[in-house]
């Protein structure tokens, strides 16, 4: 790719999420790495392009629907990161363009299936393209898979490997994240989600029931009220893929590994957030699928585009401690965190960050890969340098 213009170009840069990456990439992109944005409207792109001090010859008007329009700006640059969802209506022509040709692709996706399909219908172009491929680059699922595979470190030839993380977290929801729920919902994704193997190609790597992994009410272990995390059920099948990749390359996590996530919510003497959350994941486990109670939520909740305040995102965090524990016993943990609204400043952090370290390196794996396969060890201290607090300890 020593012919492309631009080390990296930003689709979706007008999106309330988009503009985020933007921001963020202006602030810490290295000099050297020349990069640009691209959108459907140009006349919001000119007003992100004047804000960030881009000039025109950087931005690119593209509607993700419309191959050609897609190709033009993917073949110009090394690395696409996009952030345009529900990724399942506006993402596979990006997909498709930058597997056949050979161009790197990063994305913030959370939707398993859409990705499971990507694979079976581009993963061969890509692999013969050289072009890298890596969903679930921010909030889903780096966390989930950074904490899996340090965890997994601690232990050597384990028979069984029981990991559960734990998410205290403060933020909240933009309408790009509650569109993609909610076409789940609508596409049927949401059934093929309770296939712990989904993302999986093979039975070489073992899976148990977690133990907990259902669990509601106040955990002794961590003094906490809790409940399962509602992203859990994507972070599990990331996770999974990640620790067969590693079993195939003879890194294996254990013979059978068990990923379970929960969500703190508050102290034993306060049990109405626990209540409150409980009602919620209830009845959107039962109503979900109903086109009536779909319509309720999108009057309810913000349009793709808005989000939560500057103040919110800003003095948001997410805290996650998770445990593991093997056939004999053996206990390790580790904490992992980072300031700032989950759901978007961790997200564009991952993401940006994530693909900063691909710019900078030389890339000899293809195909389409988790983050933590993709970059192993190497993502974990590159974040940690950037700024994400990682701590382990063994037991």
């Amino acid at each position: 790719m020593s012919d492309r213009t631009f080390d990296l170009i930003v689709i979706g840069a007008t999106g309330f999420t988009g503009k985020r990456a933007v921001d963020y990439l202006t602030k810490n992109a290295p000099k050297n790495i020349h990069w640009g944005i691209a959108a459907r409207n140009p006349d919001k792109l000119s007003k992100v392009a004047e804000v960030a001090g881009i000039t025109n010859d950087r931005c690119f008007i593209v509607d993700t629907t419309v191959k050609d329009q897609v190709e033009e700006v993917v073949k110009q640059a090394r690395i696409i990161i996009t952030t345009v969802g529900p990724f399942s209506l506006y993402g596979e022509e990006v997909i498709a363009a930058c597997a056949r040709l050979g161009t790197h692709y990063l994305d913030i996706t959370g939707e398993v299936g859409f990705i499971k399909q990507m694979k079976e219908k581009y993963g061969t172009l890509a692999e013969e393209s050289g072009a890298l491929i890596i969903p679930f680059s921010g909030f889903d699922s780096v966390p989930a898979e950074m904490a899996a595979y340090i965890l997994s470190q601690r232990f050597v030839a384990a028979k069984t490997l029981d990991i559960e993380a734990h998410y205290t977290i403060s933020g909240g929801f933009n309408g790009g994240t509650i569109a993609t729920m909610l076409n789940k919902f609508e596409t049927g994704e949401y059934k093929k989600m309770r296939d712990p193997r989904l993302l999986m190609d093979e039975n070489r790597q073992q899976l148990h029931p977690p133990k907990n992994g259902n669990f509601l009410g106040y955990n002794g272990k961590i003094s906490r009220w809790s409940v399962p995390f509602i992203m859990s059920g994507i972070n599990s099948k990331v996770v999974y893929k990640t620790a067969e990749w590693m079993a195939e390359h003879r890194q294996p996590y254990a013979r059978s590994i068990a990923y379970s996530e929960h969500m703190n919510l508050g102290k034993w003497y306060n049990p109405l957030p626990f209540l409150v959350i409980s009602l919620f994941l209830i009845t959107l486990q039962l109503l979900g699928p109903k086109k009536w109670f779909r319509a309720v939520i999108r009057k309810l909740a913000p349009d793709p585009g808005e989000g939560p305040s500057e103040h919110q995102i800003e003095h948001g965090f997410f805290r996650m401690i998770a445990f593991a524990e093997d056939h004999q016993g053996k206990t390790a943990s580790v904490k992992i965190s980072y300031p700032g609204d989950p759901g978007n400043k961790s997200t564009i952090f991952f993401l940006c960050e994530s693909a900063l370290l691909l710019a900078s390196k030389k890339v000899t794996k293809k195909g389409f890969l988790t983050p933590i396969s993709a970059f192993e060890h190497d993502l974990v201290d590159h974040l940690n340098e950037q700024g994400l607090t990682v701590e382990s300890s063994e037991n």
